[in-house]
């Protein structure tokens, strides 16, 4: 469940979206992927998903069966806390009573977890840094049942954010934005130092913005003023500057024609499409996902 989040070990990564899954797992240093479409009913086909799934982890080539997946949609809830600092067991201990403030509809009938981050920012010493992640449960007890129909152990479910940052880690530096368009879903995640700092979900996706004449162009300009307003919202809560140097598009989007200028052209900063990987290069973009969930297992 989301109580083994933030464990590392030897994963196959699964990135399960709305017209695919890809895997990726590293044999030593070589990166293993694959990618086959997504049944039409998701999850809700169960059993064509686990047959997808189980061709997806067979054409990678790899043998084993453990394996880490994400989880997204608009009922997980995602918090970037700053709280005084603590040893872990007295963290354990002030969480218990404390989550009911920071969920909306508090800890009922949800699995959470939370992880200390790394703090980079060198703002206060006496604070640090804190990721808070809750799920509904029905959805993570899905998730399980589909891994295990495929013949897979799900022994961990990860964030987008932080398996977006992992991937890229080799080829970001100082302050960047990360962007990975799904088909149905959008992640943006503020980042420096390779560090997340904050993220949201987009209910947007590739398929919107390939959308042919003004309904995609509306779509793009709807998309970079999301973008804008994150921005915003992370400077006023934070007391603090956040001027990315260069926006890294990860995901199906990427191959939207035009997006890349178009994002530059409005945003104002360079845009690249990001390549994950140990190195940077590994994999295409629409894999920075499963690449990023597959380094759970490795120390760049």
């Amino acid at each position: 469940m989301l109580g083994t989040l933030f464990k590392r070990r030897h994963y196959l990564g699964v990135d399960l979206d709305a017209t695919a899954i890809r895997t990726a797992v590293y044999r030593g240093r070589e990166l293993l992927t694959a990618t086959v479409p997504a049944p039409p009913g998701g999850l809700n086909d169960p059993q064509a998903l686990v047959a997808a799934l189980a061709e997806a982890a067979s054409r990678t080539g790899w043998h084993g069966r453990q394996a880490v997946t994400a989880i997204t949609g608009e009922r997980v809830v995602v918090r970037y806390l700053r709280l005084p600092q603590m040893a872990p067991a007295e963290l354990k201990a002030g969480m218990a009573y404390e989550l009911e403030n920071y969920l909306p509809t508090g800890a009922r009938d949800m699995v959470v977890d939370w992880t200390i981050l790394d703090d980079r920012s060198g703002r206060n010493n006496n604070q640090m840094p804190v990721l808070l992640a809750a799920a509904p449960r029905e959805q993570v007890t899905q998730l399980y049942n589909i891994f295990q129909g495929a013949g897979l152990d799900l022994v961990a479910i990860d964030l987008v954010p932080l398996a977006l940052c992992r991937a890229l880690a080799a080829t970001i530096s100082g302050a960047v934005t990360l962007l990975d368009i799904g088909d149905r879903w959008s992640h943006l995640v503020l980042t420096r130092s390779g560090q997340p700092l904050f993220s949201r979900v987009i209910a947007m996706g590739a398929g919107e913005l390939a959308r042919p004449g003004i309904a995609g162009t509306s779509r793009l300009s709807e998309l970079t003023q999301e973008v804008r307003r994150s921005l915003e919202f992370y400077r006023s809560q934070s007391g603090g500057e956040f001027n990315p140097e260069r926006l890294v598009l990860t995901g199906e989007g990427v191959g939207v024609e035009g997006l890349l200028d178009f994002c530059q052209e409005e945003l104002g900063v360079p845009v690249i499409p990001g390549r994950p990987g140990l190195a940077g290069g590994d994999a295409e973009p629409a894999l920075a996902v499963a690449v990023g969930l597959a380094l759970r297992e490795i120390k760049p």
